[in-house]
């Protein structure tokens, strides 16, 4: 895989650092504290199961993690790592 160009990585934030520094896992707190929220909020207006809703936003998460080019925790443990200048 080529390496391309990401300018928007760390858009919302360096990884390890700022909001993004309590860990839990090496996962950002921040992070997973949104995510929650964000499946409560639509497993109760959307009146889908709660854990599904969690499951949906964290792949969505990540996805849109790698796309951007952002290398998260989570990445770098299921060995995928963004190749990004």
């Amino acid at each position: 895989m080529s390496t391309r160009s990401c300018p928007y990585a760390n858009i919302l934030g360096t990884p390890g650092q700022g909001v993004h520094a309590k860990r839990i896992m090496g996962l950002s707190l921040n992070d997973i504290l949104l995510t929650i929220l964000a499946a409560a909020l639509t497993s109760y207006f959307a009146q889908i199961n709660f854990w599904v809703s969690l499951t949906a936003w964290f792949v969505a998460g990540e996805v849109l993690h790698y796309l951007f080019g952002t290398n998260t925790a989570f990445l770098r443990m299921i060995g995928l790592t963004p190749k990004c200048q």
